[in-house]
């Protein structure tokens, strides 16, 4: 078999795995079994294989959802969508859209614990980068306040979540009975960043440092998130609020970089 021939039979094996496309006479029949009964072992191997990965990927939303729902969920997700990057590191990344989209509490809940633990995984994943010590931020001088900006943490992720979904990942990591599901009439925010010692931490936000730090994520200058607290705070508090907030974000390792102080 050539090269030009033999890719052909990969891509049609793989499209038979993947979609369920015929394919037998790329398989010989043997004394055990014919050739649509082992093509058929090769793909329920592939999806056993893929739902291991979202198992592992998503403990607390398959104790929640509970082993058969999930794995029906999984076997959905896998068709909507079949694994298209090398590594399956990347594959359930979907999967929290996937959940929302099948509307309803019950679906919304899923879609949420879902988001936090891929949250999780992205921020273990982040690439590191040396946080701001809080000496520099001392060191700028006044007159460049107004216009500093702040360069956070590549492993810093932002959610906003109406269900008790913390408590719930916490009793399924401690091996804990779960509590009961219970949804918040206004969403909570919520921040996940890794520290210095690499663990994971997280923790919920108000509306004004939630509204802050997205701000300053998205590169907003100090000044402008100082008008930005003026919906919470009086104006002529708003620096020092500003600030307060700053100081917080530097303890917490947030902070990597100032930019725009001269």
């Amino acid at each position: 078999m050539n090269g030009s021939a033999l890719l052909g039979s990969q891509r049609r094996f793989q499209d038979r795995l993947l979609r369920g496309v015929e394919a037998t006479d790329l398989v010989v029949a043997d004394g055990k079994a014919d050739a649509a009964t082992r093509l058929a072992v090769y793909a329920d191997a592939y999806r056993l294989r893929l739902l291991e990965v979202l198992g592992n990927d998503y403990p607390a939303l398959r104790a929640v959802a509970g082993v058969e729902r999930f794995e029906a969920l999984g076997r959905a997700y896998i068709e909507a969508h079949p694994s298209d990057t090398p590594s399956v590191r990347w594959f359930g990344r979907h999967l929290p859209e996937f959940l929302r989209s099948g509307g309803g509490e019950r679906h919304e809940l899923l879609a949420e614990l879902a988001a936090f633990e891929w949250a999780q995984g992205e921020v273990f994943d982040a690439p590191d980068a040396p946080a701001l010590e809080l000496a520099a931020v001392a060191a700028v001088p006044p007159e460049s306040w107004p216009e500093m900006r702040l360069l956070l943490q590549p492993a810093l992720r932002r959610l906003d979540l109406r269900w008790n979904v913390t408590e719930l990942v916490q009793a399924q990591e401690a091996q804990r009975d779960l509590p009961q599901a219970r949804r918040s009439a206004d969403a909570v925010h919520w921040l996940l960043w890794r520290d210095a010692g690499l663990d994971i931490r997280w923790r919920s936000l108000g509306e004004d440092e939630a509204a802050a730090l997205d701000a300053a994520r998205d590169g907003a200058s100090f000044g402008a998130v100082c008008e930005l607290l003026c919906q919470w705070v009086q104006a002529e508090d708003a620096a020092m609020h500003a600030a307060g907030l700053l100081k917080r974000w530097i303890f917490d390792g947030l902070v990597t970089e100032l930019e725009g102080i001269g």
